[in-house]
């Protein structure tokens, strides 16, 4: 029996610990990991034209970056406008989707929007109907029908936070 112990304990790996950190990005150096991002999930994955997926709004944006153990693999964004808060331009990277990132990132958006804008209680955005499972769990409800944006069909979403 000891031994059956023993080398069941010395055959246990040391789980892998990641950290994760979401920032502002701010600095050149963090709005091209924000952009590199969206190039790779947006532009390279899903086709969409560059010219569609980096705009003018783009100078407007709050922008964020999350950090896996200080490597960039998720995105967002979200500017104000005369509706209220829209919630912009989630992407995670590939290889770290299944981890959480994209609910923590817009759980961070909303919470540093309202920071930012107290008055504000209405936030909205464009959710790729692919994903809208992940807003609604969010707590945000479609209106209207559908549409297409980039070539993928979109569902306009909205929660009054």
């Amino acid at each position: 029996m000891w031994f059956v112990i023993v080398w069941y304990v010395k055959s246990l790996r040391p789980m892998e610990s990641k950290t994760s950190r979401i920032i502002q990005a701010v600095s050149d150096e963090q709005i091209a990991q924000v952009f590199e991002i969206r190039t790779e999930v947006f532009v390279h994955e899903q086709k969409c034209l560059p010219s569609e997926e980096f705009d003018e709004l783009d100078a407007q944006a709050i922008h964020f970056v999350l950090l896996e153990d200080d490597r960039p693999v998720s995105t967002g964004r979200f500017r104000k406008t005369e509706k209220g808060i829209k919630i912009e331009r989630i992407a995670t990277l590939k290889e770290s989707r299944g981890k959480g990132y994209a609910s923590q990132m817009i759980r961070h958006v909303i919470q540093e929007a309202k920071k930012r804008h107290p008055e504000n209680n209405y936030y909205y955005l464009h959710a790729q109907v692919d994903v809208m499972p992940l807003y609604e769990s969010l707590g945000f409800e479609p209106f209207g029908g559908t549409f297409i944006e980039a070539d993928i069909v979109h569902q306009a979403m909205e929660a009054h936070i």
